[in-house]
């Protein structure tokens, strides 16, 4: 298999994470080009990685021959960006969401559907141990009829952290605060376990910033289209920041996933005994999962970003990355592709729009 070329677009903090993806997968990967309008952080990260670096995108796409180009600018930038990259024949790796607007999210799908170019959005929580357990549970038909999901992600995040890009905490390139920008992987787990959404009744609220226009706490409620129900909650204003977790109920068990680990799993299928007054239940199937493989206690994130932006697990990113570049060899669509990522983007969404209505949005929203 080739080597595959890589340039960045946007070197905030989370291109720092795709350097380290490309990094990890030498054989397969390479960084040729980064950009940013601003000139000392371009200049900085391609100084730092011994590549050129640029300030304008349309240059870059002109003067540098690479095969894959990360979009890592602001949110509401991401589809245009992603557009520009597409039409140029390059294959995207782009940062959830997908953009803030399903106009948007649509132009970069059907962009790259016209230039036969692939399409990942990032959501590396779908690769965690806890969520692939939890898949395998779903798929062998262990939890029965879904009654219930529960979806929070208890944050921190500093007035520092938004003061620090004039874009963060902006309806316009943040697309939202709480939800759209830390909850979102939460979102998208959600949906990955329970199908679709049909509506959604909302409320948000700034309680602990002074300088941005977007909720720091929103929660939910949630009927899905195959009459299990759920509640949401995404905040920022949490402190010091807790965790992000993921309950599924069902009629045949019940698991609970906690920063993307299987904290607990347990089933009617022999891993429970009845007594005369109820289910008197054994120890869990699963008391502690472990993490396999690539992900460990030293490498998976730790806190996983609860208080600390930068804290973000590598391993996810890295199969984004090697899923995306399987997918270009054997000519196939992506797993986190355009199409999925619009889904997480329109529950959201619908969220934001019962919030401000107060009254229950049905799904599909129609922009």
């Amino acid at each position: 298999m080739p080597k595959f070329r890589f340039a960045i677009v946007g070197c905030g903090v989370i291109h720092g994470t795709h350097i380290d993806a490309i990094k990890a997968l030498p054989e397969e990967a390479e960084l040729v080009a980064v950009c940013d309008e601003d000139a000392s952080r371009a200049t900085s990260a391609g100084t730092k990685n011994g590549v050129p670096a640029f300030t304008d995108l349309a240059t870059m796409l002109k003067e540098t021959d690479f095969d894959i180009l990360c979009v890592c600018v602001p949110s509401g930038l991401h589809a245009k960006v992603g557009v520009m990259g597409a039409n140029a024949g390059k294959h995207i790796i782009c940062e959830k969401p997908i953009d803030v607007s399903l106009e948007a999210a649509d132009a970069l799908i059907d962009a790259c559907a016209k230039n036969s170019v692939k399409l990942v959005v990032i959501s590396q929580s779908r690769y965690s141990t806890g969520m692939r357990k939890l898949k395998q549970y779903l798929a062998e038909g262990k939890m029965g009829n879904l009654c219930y999901a529960e979806s929070v992600t208890k944050w921190y995040r500093s007035q520092e952290y938004y003061d620090s890009g004039g874009w963060r905490g902006t309806w316009e390139l943040d697309g939202g605060g709480a939800l759209m920008n830390q909850g979102v992987h939460y979102v998208d787990q959600l949906l990955y376990a329970m199908g679709p959404v049909k509506s959604v009744a909302a409320t948000m609220a700034t309680r602990a910033h002074e300088r941005i226009e977007v909720e720091d706490i929103v929660s939910a409620t949630i009927e899905f289209e195959s009459g299990a129900v759920g509640t949401l909650l995404a905040a920022t204003c949490m402190y010091p920041g807790y965790r992000q977790g993921l309950e599924v109920y069902g009629t045949g068990g019940t698991a609970l996933i906690e920063n993307n680990r299987m904290r607990h799993a347990q089933f009617t299928d022999g891993t429970e005994k009845r007594g005369m007054f109820g289910v008197e239940a054994k120890e869990p199937e699963i008391k502690d999962f472990k993490a396999q493989g690539a992900e460990t206690e030293e490498n998976s994130g730790g806190t996983h970003g609860a208080s600390d932006p930068t804290a973000i697990e590598l391993n996810g990113h890295v199969e984004h990355f090697k899923d995306l570049i399987g997918a270009i060899a054997e000519n196939r669509d992506t797993f986190m592709n355009g199409k999925e990522a619009r889904n997480a983007l329109e529950l959201i969404l619908a969220v934001y729009q019962s919030a401000r209505s107060g009254q229950r949005v049905y799904l599909p929203l129609s922009e």
